[in-house]
């Protein structure tokens, strides 16, 4: 599938449509990592699946998202003691999937902590071609 992309002049020709795709959901997950990390957020469960619906559906205005999951993480110790009391988000409170496709590859991102390496890792889940 040849894809009419505008800005595809402006990466290598030698870059393929698969690699692409790969590249699209990095800049994805990247994207929601520097975007919300730091926003004031609380336990309430109405709040946690709004956000979740705002960075879900921010990310899907990007070219090439195809799909995106967004979990929200809070620690199960926290609880808000008074008005004052919230915290920001972290990156170890996200577990996003994404899905980017590009010509006839999709990839599948994930983007979560990984207590063994005490990280939150953004890697490449699975690439595949599209029938």
């Amino acid at each position: 599938m040849t894809v009419k992309d505008p800005a595809r002049s402006y990466f290598p020709k030698e870059m393929t449509d698969r690699e692409r795709a790969i590249f699209e959901g990095g800049v994805g997950l990247a994207s929601i990592y520097h975007q919300f990390v730091g926003i004031p957020i609380s336990n309430d469960k109405k709040n946690i699946k709004k956000l979740e619906e705002a960075i879900r559906n921010s990310t899907l205005t990007q070219p090439y998202k195809k799909d995106v999951t967004v979990k929200i993480r809070i620690s199960e110790g926290y609880s808000k003691k008074n008005a004052y009391d919230y915290r920001s988000l972290e990156g170890r409170d996200l577990d996003v999937t994404l899905i980017t496709a590009y010509g006839d590859y999709k990839a599948v991102s994930r983007m979560r902590y990984v207590p063994e390496l005490d990280y939150v890792l953004i890697y490449v889940e699975k690439i595949e071609t599209i029938d």
